[in-house]
């Protein structure tokens, strides 16, 4: 039995079922309004859902930004390259995890690694594309880093 059947009065407004080309459409437009992705699991490795939301109303970032909880983080981890950054800040505001700050001297965003998650929020947030998302694993200092 599915949760919905299981529980109809939670679920007032309907299910919409996604194909997975139905489900990237959706978290690319919920990357746009700035939304952090989270993926919920049980028993690993299924995924129970995906929850989106922003770190005031996030129970789960909340508690690990305020308390210290353990929250794995993603395979990547953000770049940015300096040449193609204009140093617009625009990176700086969509951090909700606290990994970026401006660098006054350099005019430029600074990622650091170890705190970043890898939620890809600054790179969907970057005019100039110049934040990408690398494999977290090809950084030596980072391989062990969740």
């Amino acid at each position: 039995m599915l949760k919905w059947e299981r529980w109809p009065e939670r679920y007032k407004g309907g299910v919409n079922l996604l194909d997975p080309e139905g489900v990237k459409e959706f978290l690319t437009k919920l990357d746009k309004q700035g939304f952090m992705h989270l993926c919920m699991t049980y028993f690993l490795p299924f995924i129970g859902g995906i929850c989106n939301c922003d770190l005031p109303d996030c129970y789960i970032y909340r508690a690990r930004q305020d308390l210290g909880v353990y929250l794995l983080k993603s395979h990547y981890v953000a770049k940015v390259n300096y040449d193609m950054c204009t140093g617009c800040k625009k990176c700086v505001s969509r951090c909700q995890l606290g990994a970026i700050r401006f660098e006054e001297t350099l005019k430029k965003p600074h990622i650091d690694m170890y705190k970043c998650y890898g939620c890809g929020l600054c790179e969907t947030a970057c005019p100039s594309g110049a934040i990408e998302l690398v494999w977290r694993e090809s950084i030596p200092g980072l391989r062990e880093v969740w």
